[in-house]
């Protein structure tokens, strides 16, 4: 066995990625919060990404797993430099003539690395690539005593996603996963979370979390596409001793997991998609805090001078379902700015003709000529802006209805696959990548604009599937294209137009991944119009998107879409009386001041009670949402399945140091009137002696407050609600001991050290 003790050790904000010294020069070993590691078996030095091209050997098991491509360890690292922003390697193969850059910037405040991958042909003759990685880390969770596949060692955190049931996060162990030895040969198993399509998080996110629950330690990873993409946890080891370790890959890139492939000619370069990572001391939650703090960087500066967090009303959840017209927004618009909402957004339907289906005219996206009145559309919108509010509108820019004048253009403005255009049904895809199509679509944009539209709701109802194959290129790599196309589109958006706000919608949460929520300003969470059904759906979706991003929707006196037969009855005395409690609006605005407030609903038929219930919870939210635009998501009691109505839920906003946090309580349907919150797991402050906290409960203020009893010995609070399905928001504001979160600060530090043993 070779003597890997000459290491380099890269830190950055608590994280220390070691390098060890081989014939092939520095090459990657481990990635763990603490610098100096007790480890129970050596690690194997590898090149931190994967490659395979066609023609050569994939590596070991290819059917099986990713991360043990033979290419890289073939290559040779042939330079690399580190300072406070990242780290860079190259490496060459020299047979091959292939070289790869690997591009680590290190993310200032957060213990995350933002990598991407890049491979150039240097050589003469074209090359294809079957498989690119962001990124594969070596050497995770290799400290403790127990072995890497004991049960009680490693938890494994994913997130099912589906329509209307966003946010389902679960976890289980390696072998339970599918992660397992099996003979004293290496393993070739491995965990694989994986999606194709442009739903990006339809079924999956592609976000994963292990815990070592020996340690305390996590690691995390996240890619931002919103194209093919693939997660995978496998263990990379030696076939002659006990050395190995675990590995985290993650690509977007890969022939077996989307059918992905790409020539490069010669002299021609590919780069990845970027994947964020990182580990740090601590559990599932800690992980978190450390991605929200990462993607607050990936997003800085997409507001420029725009409102973060506006009070937006949209007129379709359990309101007009997309049939709007101006004698029904007219109450609703008028409600909306008594209640003190900021923006006003007309959602489908405004394009179509009274009785006739809008699904198979959209790309046109002229207004209708019946819906507005005398003075059509612009008049209304005018009308919008004079209650104080910034008209908006609903769109799906990226689609074409069968019926819409622009299906006529030639197939090259649409996305095609087997030389058909992708779609069938009401839609086809545009291909965002022709000067035409964007140049048609900014037509459409700024031709609303200049009736007054300040807002535009993206919509993204069906996926591309596979992708675009025209050109005889691979139908993922095209679906790639395509999704940075659109991007590039949508930046010329906010350049050219400023002053609008962009809210990017999958159906919900269908396509709520960073790669699109770097362009766009909002993310809405779901499609649900159950009100008691999310709590679930925002607990799991704050981990996955900033608060500030994630679009709620509070809908009191709601039309719910089994009503539309029949959609007076929401105007009947026994459905009136079952609001005056108002306890259904109060649980609809405990739910939207959890991140981005979307008011929906028939706010017009709110009685008193009500109308100041629904104001009253818009002021303290934006009294509150910069405080939410700053603050970390935590779960007191974990997460909340959405079939589970016999629970109570509980969601957090924490300050960075923890001295304040903003909880949101919900009893749903259980029959105890009684829980116990723990409050004692945030971030390590239990153990310092009885913490003193001060409750208040927030909203609402007066005439509704229920009892509650904090105990600093325990840190547990106790909430009594008498009835199902209550909610509450309460404030908790803890004594902090200063020097001792300076201490932990400077502990981490920010920058980039470098250190050889």
């Amino acid at each position: 066995m070779k003597d890997h003790t000459n290491r380099m050790t890269i830190e950055h904000e608590g994280m220390h990625i070691s390098f060890a010294h081989t014939e092939k020069g520095w090459m990657q070993v481990t990635l763990n919060p603490a610098k100096e590691l007790r480890e129970r078996v050596p690690g194997i030095p590898f090149p931190n990404f994967e490659l395979a091209i066609a023609g050569r050997q994939y590596g070991n098991n290819p059917a099986l797993i990713s991360g043990l491509t033979a290419l890289p360890s073939e290559m040779k690292l042939v330079s690399h430099s580190a300072d406070a922003e990242g780290l860079q390697l190259q490496y060459r193969h020299e047979q091959l003539r292939l070289k790869v850059q690997v591009d680590m910037r290190f993310i200032p405040g957060a213990a995350a690395i933002r990598q991407t991958t890049a491979v150039t042909n240097e050589g003469d003759s074209p090359v294809v690539l079957t498989h690119l990685s962001s990124m594969c880390m070596q050497g995770v969770a290799t400290d403790g005593l127990l072995p890497w596949y004991d049960k009680r060692k490693i938890r494994v955190h994913y997130c099912r996603q589906t329509w209307n049931g966003e946010g389902q996060w679960r976890f289980g162990d390696l072998e339970e996963l599918g992660l397992y030895p099996t003979s004293v040969h290496p393993s070739t198993s491995a965990v694989h979370f994986s999606s194709v399509g442009s739903w990006s998080t339809g079924k999956l996110l592609p976000l994963i979390v292990l815990e070592d629950l020996e340690t305390g330690k996590a690691w995390y990873c996240q890619l931002e596409t919103s194209a093919n993409w693939h997660l995978e946890i496998g263990h990379r080891g030696s076939w002659s001793d006990d050395r190995g370790g675990l590995f985290i890959h993650a690509d977007g890139a890969d022939e077996r997991f989307g059918g992905w492939s790409k020539q490069l000619l010669p002299g021609e370069s590919y780069e990845s998609i970027p994947a964020g990572f990182g580990c740090c001391d601590g559990d599932f939650a800690d992980a978190i805090r450390e991605l929200t703090t990462y993607r607050r960087y990936l997003t800085k500066g997409l507001y420029g001078d725009m409102p973060t967090a506006p009070v937006v009303y949209n007129d379709y959840m359990n309101a007009l379902w997309g049939d709007p017209s101006k004698e029904k927004l007219t109450p609703l618009v008028d409600a909306a700015a008594a209640a003190g909402c900021e923006y006003f957004c007309i959602d489908a339907g405004w394009f179509s003709e009274i009785g006739l289906s809008w699904g198979s005219g959209l790309g046109d996206w002229q207004a209708s000529r019946n819906r507005f009145g005398e003075g059509g559309l612009e008049s209304f919108l005018a009308y919008i802006a004079d209650k104080g509010m910034k008209p908006g509108l609903w769109l799906e820019m990226e689609v074409c209805g069968d019926d819409a004048a622009l299906a006529a253009k030639p197939d090259d403005w649409f996305i095609r696959r087997y030389g058909i255009r992708v779609g069938g049904g009401l839609r086809s895809f545009l291909h965002f990548g022709h000067p035409d199509v964007q140049s048609y679509m900014h037509s459409v944009i700024d031709r609303l604009v200049g009736m007054g539209v300040r807002y535009f709701k993206n919509d993204y109802n069906l996926c591309i599937g596979p992708g675009d194959d025209t050109g005889c290129k691979a139908a993922a790599e095209g679906l790639r294209q395509a999704m940075a196309d659109f991007y590039r589109f949508i930046d010329e958006v906010r350049v050219r137009h400023p002053q609008v706000m962009l809210e990017n919608c999958g159906s919900g949460g269908m396509r709520a991944d960073y790669e699109a929520l770097t362009h766009f300003h909002l993310q809405s969470s779901s499609d649900q119009e159950d009100y008691r059904k999310y709590p679930s759906i925002i607990g799991g979706s704050l981990a996955a998107v900033l608060p500030e991003q994630l679009g709620i929707w509070a809908y009191p006196y709601p039309l719910l879409y089994t009503d539309l037969p029949n959609p007076e009855c929401i105007k009947e005395t026994s459905r009136l009386a079952a609001m005056t409690d108002g306890e259904q609006t109060i649980f609809n605005m405990v739910n939207g001041m959890c991140g981005n407030l979307y008011l929906s609903g028939h706010l017009h038929l709110a009685d008193k009670t009500n109308r100041v219930l629904i104001a009253e919870a818009v002021e303290l939210y934006k009294r509150e949402r910069s405080f939410i635009s700053q603050a970390y998501p935590f779960w007191p009691l974990g997460f909340t399945r959405i079939s589970d109505r016999l629970n109570w839920a509980a969601v957090g906003l924490a300050s960075l140091d923890h001295s304040r946090l903003l909880l949101s309580v919900w009893r749903l349907g259980d029959g105890d009137e009684y829980r116990t919150i723990p409050l004692v797991t945030l971030n390590g402050r239990s153990g310092i002696g009885e913490l003193q906290a001060e409750i208040v409960q927030l909203y609402p203020c007066e005439g509704y407050e229920v009892d509650c009893h904090y105990s600093p010995k325990t840190e547990q609070l106790t909430v009594r609600m008498p009835k199902p399905y209550q909610a509450r928001l309460f404030e908790i504001r803890f004594a902090v001991n200063t020097a001792v979160a300076d201490t932990e600060r400077l502990k981490r530090g920010n920058s980039c050290i470098i250190s050889n043993t």
